[in-house]
């Protein structure tokens, strides 16, 4: 086979089908998202995450997905377009959906034209359709993403990846956003961890990665997610506890991980029927010669069972 015919194949095996087609019998298998977030409906369930063609900063949008019992799945339903955004931003990476009052508020990490990546956050009555675009939550001079919300005290906090390629050590921090959500507070930028923090398989590279960071309670403890490389090339899930149940503790990291088969970008989801998920994708990279793909995995934590 010609180096020609190669680089086809290559290509080829590397990029879905775009615009995507609608179906309504898709597994969790079927549907090729990295970051998945999954998040209860009026009517079910519904989960997005980041869709690319081909590279990591070539989609289209924001995606959703719709499921009456976490089984059967259809979709996809665009929620938020590059093009009615005047093609002015890139990536679409990591959304995320809550409800906080009642508005449901939309996380997703974009590159603008000329500038940095960051978090913005996009607000709706609905949680299917009608986002508009708020704010930047993230620093405008740094590279960031992967912003998820967490509530404290009445305020909306924006937990953060400050990004290896500024930092070499990447860092999750965490800034406050304004009262009426339009902007981040001055001063109040913190950081909560490096990526060095990992105590698993500490990664002895120049560049150490922060991954999706996602908060919850359990019980009494304020815990995170979070993904990192490891010095053996695993892409891991792990997590860590705050030690005064805050967001600005000092955050103790758990050894062993939630997950460590080559996957990670997960969070906790509670279903209607009050059981809790682990949510996270694997595999890590699309696996061009076996036809693999990034897709959600749904693990019942109590059990630790696929679903």
């Amino acid at each position: 086979m010609g180096l020609y015919k190669k680089l086809r194949k290559y290509i080829t095996g590397r990029r879905l089908e775009w615009p995507i087609p609608f179906r309504t019998d898709l597994t969790l298998e079927d549907i090729y998202v990295r970051d998945p977030f999954v998040f209860a409906t009026d009517d079910g369930y519904a989960l997005t995450g980041t869709i690319y063609r081909l590279n990591y900063n070539d989609s289209y949008g924001v995606a959703m997905y719709k499921s009456r019992d976490k089984l059967m799945w259809s979709g996809p339903y665009m929620i938020v377009e590059k093009a009615k955004l005047n093609k002015e931003y890139s990536d679409f990476w990591a959304p995320e959906i809550h409800k906080i009052g009642d508005l449901y508020c939309l996380v997703v990490t974009l590159k603008p034209v000329g500038g940095k990546r960051g978090t913005y956050l996009f607000t709706s009555r609905s949680s299917c359709k009608g986002y508009v675009m708020r704010a930047r939550i993230t620093p405008c001079d740094r590279f960031s993403l992967d912003g998820t919300l967490y509530v404290e005290d009445g305020r909306v906090w924006c937990v953060y990846c400050y990004e290896y390629i500024d930092c070499g050590d990447g860092e999750i921090r965490a800034v406050r956003l304004t009262e009426d959500m339009s902007g981040i507070e001055a001063d109040t930028d913190i950081l909560l961890f490096k990526a060095s923090a990992n105590t698993y398989e500490p990664y002895l590279g120049r560049y150490k990665v922060t991954d999706g960071p996602f908060l919850f309670r359990d019980n009494e403890r304020l815990c995170m997610l979070w993904s990192t490389h490891t010095r053996s090339g695993k892409y891991v899930q792990l997590s860590a506890y705050s030690d005064n149940g805050r967001i600005n503790g000092k955050w103790l990291q758990k050894g062993e991980p939630l997950y460590a088969g080559d996957g990670g970008h997960g969070m906790i989801f509670d279903d209607l029927d009050g059981m809790r998920y682990l949510v996270l994708h694997t595999p890590n990279v699309r696996k061009i010669f076996t036809r693999e793909y990034e897709h959600p995995v749904m693990l019942d934590i109590i059990k630790g069972r696929d679903k």
